[in-house]
């Protein structure tokens, strides 16, 4: 394991003796003679690692590792604190600068260079996974982008089948009853498909800050009340109390509707017919609190968190595929930009239980 060394010592002996210890390895070496010069090195010309001496003139050693590890761009490189300190309060002291690790002298030759081999190591597979990691961010901009495009590309003519099926069923009462039937539900998927699209686009916009907030004082329950209207349950039932009092919040009354709308549509989708479905709001001590509550295959708690991911998919205790698209994605960032909190419990009786809660008004 070979790399670039710089040695920092005051004294040109040590340097030259640990040159050649490191010219002996194959190693590239580089010399300063104080802390000032050991960081205009390391802006030349980044190391694998560093033999830093602690007792300089000027800057000492600890400083000088102190002002390295406090650079994100020199913050990565091992720091191997070279010193005749030995007492237990100047390790601390190194280890408090942030110091990789400490050689004492007089040096031992072949522990030295081991801990130089270790530490070119460990910065080299660092730069390998910060490479690997810049590489993933690239594609995932990428595909975002792709997504991106393809959600703006796709609404227009969805917009004009939208348009061509309304118009179909303003002559609906000539169609026979199952015509009809098949027309009503054209145009419910074409809106469920708008509103995927939708939510791709908000998710993009959400993440990138470029969606404020339009908050006003509203009643959370007359919200979920709008969701459980607007929202088709095919054969399964919704059970929706509503509270006696109204739960206000402040929030952004078109959003917040969105996002009990995705809970609700999330919740039928995995329940089996003939089930039910539970709506609820109420004010707890926590605040605002919204809870869907499904007969569905139940998520994992080891799978609570990342459901909330993108395109993300959790089995079930049945090993059926839950897959939340991006509707449980917009449903956390609108939630986090509001202040609020989001996650999912186990049901009593099997299924799920998916809740929100908001800051009080």
């Amino acid at each position: 394991m070979k790399g670039h060394v710089l040695v920092v010592d005051d004294h040109a002996g040590n340097r030259l003796l640990l040159r050649e210890l490191l010219d002996a390895q194959g190693h590239t070496v580089a010399e300063a003679a104080d802390g000032a010069s050991a960081l205009l090195a390391v802006a030349d010309r980044l190391p694998d690692v560093i033999l830093l001496d602690v007792q300089m003139p000027g800057m000492d050693g600890f400083e000088v590792c102190r002002r390295l590890k406090a650079s994100a761009g020199t913050a990565a490189v091992p720091v191997l604190l070279v010193t005749a300190l030995s007492a237990r309060e100047d390790r601390i002291e190194g280890i408090r600068a942030g110091a990789n690790d400490l050689v004492t002298k007089p040096i031992d030759s072949a522990d030295l260079m081991l801990r130089v081999r270790n530490a070119i190591q460990a910065r080299q597979l660092h730069a390998r996974v910060e490479a690997q990691y810049r590489d993933l961010t690239q594609m995932e901009r990428l595909r975002d982008n792709l997504v991106h495009m393809l959600a703006h590309d796709l609404r227009s003519p969805l917009a004009g089948v939208h348009a061509i099926l309304e118009m179909v069923q303003m002559d609906a009462g000539t169609l026979p009853a199952e015509s009809a039937a098949f027309l009503d539900d054209a145009l419910r998927l074409t809106r469920r498909v708008a509103d995927m699209i939708g939510d791709m686009l908000d998710v993009s916009r959400l993440e990138a800050g470029r969606m404020p907030l339009k908050l006003r004082a509203l009643d959370l329950a007359a919200l979920a009340a709008d969701a459980v209207r607007g929202t088709y349950a095919g054969s399964v039932h919704v059970e929706w109390r509503p509270p006696t009092v109204p739960v206000d919040v402040m929030g952004d009354p078109k959003l917040l509707g969105r996002v009990i709308t995705n809970l609700l549509d999330n919740a039928i989708k995995f329940t089996g017919k003939g089930g039910t479905v539970r709506v609820a709001v109420a004010r707890e001590a926590r605040g605002a609190v919204v809870t869907v509550t499904d007969q569905g295959p139940g998520v994992p708690a080891e799978a609570r968190d990342e459901i909330f991911d993108k395109f993300a998919q959790a089995a079930g205790a049945d090993q059926s595929r839950r897959s939340s698209g991006l509707g449980l994605t917009f449903c956390k960032l609108v939630i986090d930009a509001h202040g609020g909190a989001i996650g999912v419990d186990d049901a009593p009786g099997g299924g799920s239980t998916f809740w929100l809660v908001l800051p009080p008004r």
